[in-house]
């Protein structure tokens, strides 16, 4: 061990501390400054700040090297020194950018505009770099990656360490972290909505606890013959033995997040706080599902690694480890369903949020992004869950999670589906139904291009279907399992055409309204 190295290391970390404490010191000033601020000077104070930030935590990875002795070729040194640098600027940059876009008061417009782009870019590039970055040292680290720490032992494998005392796993370390962001984010959310922080608080405490609670039940359920049958009963209360199941848990989250919401908040419209809260649990579960990559799990059958080489070589080298299966040495790893769906909710949520949420607003009803979530995250299990390694399958013959996300695809859309046609009744009981404008001209469009989709996933299911004659032993993708995703999709698609033709009639009526007041006005 390098002393050299390993004080450079320490001397820098706590630089790169001390600036980021004097860039938030500095950022909270601009905001909360009620008098015209200087935004050249203050600005270009901030981006000083930021370049030294990022010129210190860059030393302080680079000195890693130094202190543990490693002699690194040219392209990992470009990784860690590149990847941190973009890093450590991506985040502060969106912190500074975040801060005064959504709550400085009186900014200026073409400074917000700015501000705001900066945010948006930050996001990826910091998402990025963060896992390039572990190129620099992925052939240096022993795998599988621990995934945990055991309190008198340190750093080790939690299944080997229970009985020499408490093991803190980096999976549970994962789900809590996505909780605690997704909580901050509708926190945000809220104040953006009402002014106000702390409204979710109480939620939060009640809702998280009660997922896991769900998400347990839902994975005993589901293995009872497999797993618990034969096994003494407290074997049902031993989380610590692993068995968690999101959909389960989204489930019981949700219906007591949404109870507890309304009796605490009833001045606060509950339709709004769902549009809000229940999409960005696709983000805890991206989060969340980092767990899988420390313990080796839920992970698919073995490919080739050649055609992953875009994958950051951590998760390629630790993915030809598995928590069941033998370890691969032949060039190839298991296929990272982890990662594949935490980029899939990612892009859901923003799907959800962004052009549901935003673009295409006119379009939805309140109530319509948390049915969207449901929808949503039933479609990313559906199509993953065959591709699963037979050892994460749940149920006897692996089709438990399956036959569920297929069941969120349906009560999504059947959600969506009633949800406009209550609110369309509603309105028209009132006499005032939504003027949506052009609507009816591109609802006969939509209508009719649904509908043919519709048709042609049917009729294809149902060929798909009955071409197939094996036994369901195990869920695979075979024709009859196709067959049915076709036919779930095909359903769908007919029950959102539902909603168009709910638009169609309401824009005709008001057509037929307005035309009415026009006359009588004549």
């Amino acid at each position: 061990m390098d002393i050299v190295g390993m004080g450079l290391f320490i001397t820098f970390m706590i630089a790169t501390l001390a600036l980021s404490v004097k860039l938030a010191l500095n950022t909270r000033g601009i905001v909360k400054n009620v008098i015209k601020v200087n935004y050249q000077k203050e600005l270009k104070t901030i981006g000083i700040l930021i370049v030294a930030l990022t010129a210190s935590f860059t030393i302080a990875i680079g000195s890693i090297y130094l202190w543990a002795k490693l002699n690194p070729k040219v392209y990992e040194i470009f990784f860690a020194v590149i990847c941190s640098s973009l890093f450590a600027f991506s985040v502060s940059s969106f912190y500074v950018s975040f801060r005064l876009h959504y709550y400085r008061k009186e900014l200026d417009k073409t400074l917000d505009k700015v501000l705001y782009r900066i945010m948006i870019a930050s996001i990826p590039v910091m998402i990025i770099s963060l896992w390039y970055s572990f190129n620099g040292f992925a052939d240096y680290i022993t795998y599988p990656i621990v995934n945990g720490i055991n309190i008198p032992n340190g750093i080790t494998t939690p299944k080997n360490s229970f009985d020499n005392g408490m093991t803190l796993a980096f999976y549970a370390l994962c789900i809590l972290a996505g909780a605690v962001f997704v909580y901050f984010l509708c926190d945000h959310k809220m104040y953006q909505q009402y002014g106000k922080h702390g409204t979710l608080e109480s939620t939060f405490l009640v809702a998280f606890p009660a997922g896991i609670l769900g998400a347990r039940i839902w994975y005993v359920i589901g293995n009872w013959n497999v797993e618990f049958k034969d096994q003494a009963f407290w074997h049902v209360f031993a989380i610590w033995e692993g068995g968690l199941t999101i959909l389960g848990g989204a489930i019981m989250g949700i219906v007591v997040g949404v109870l507890w919401y309304i009796w605490r908040n009833k001045h606060y419209s509950i339709w709004v706080a769902v549009d809000m809260i229940v999409p960005t649990i696709l983000l805890a579960q991206a989060i969340g599902r980092l767990g899988n990559f420390f313990n080796c799990e839920v992970h698919g059958n073995p490919v080739d690694m050649a055609g992953w080489w875009f994958l950051p070589r951590i998760i390629l080298l630790n993915g030809t480890h598995s928590s069941t299966a033998a370890s691969l040495t032949d060039g190839t790893f298991y296929l990272p369903l982890f990662f594949i769906e935490g980029i899939l909710n990612v892009a859901g949520y923003f799907i959800i949020s962004t052009l549901f949420g935003k673009l295409l607003r006119r379009y939805t009803e309140l109530g319509d992004l948390a049915f969207g979530y449901v929808l949503t995250y039933g479609f990313i299990r559906m199509f993953l869950e065959p591709l699963r390694h037979v050892d994460y399958n749940m149920g006897e013959h692996g089709y438990w999670s399956w036959i569920f996300s297929c069941l969120f695809i349906v009560f999504g859309a059947l959600g969506i589906l009633g949800n406009h046609l209550v609110r369309y009744l509603l309105r028209k009981k009132k006499g005032a139904p939504r003027v949506i404008k052009n609507l009816r001209e591109t609802s006969r469009i939509s209508m009719i291009m649904l509908g043919v989709y519709a048709l042609g996933f049917i009729v294809a299911s149902i060929i798909l279907m009955a071409t197939h004659k094996a036994n369901l032993e195990k869920l695979t993708y075979d024709l009859f399992n196709v067959g049915v995703m076709m036919l779930i999709i095909g359903i769908g698609l007919l029950i959102i055409e539902g909603c168009a033709v709910i638009h169609f009639f309401e824009s005709k009526v008001a057509t037929a309204n307005k035309e009415a007041v026009e006359a009588t006005h004549e």
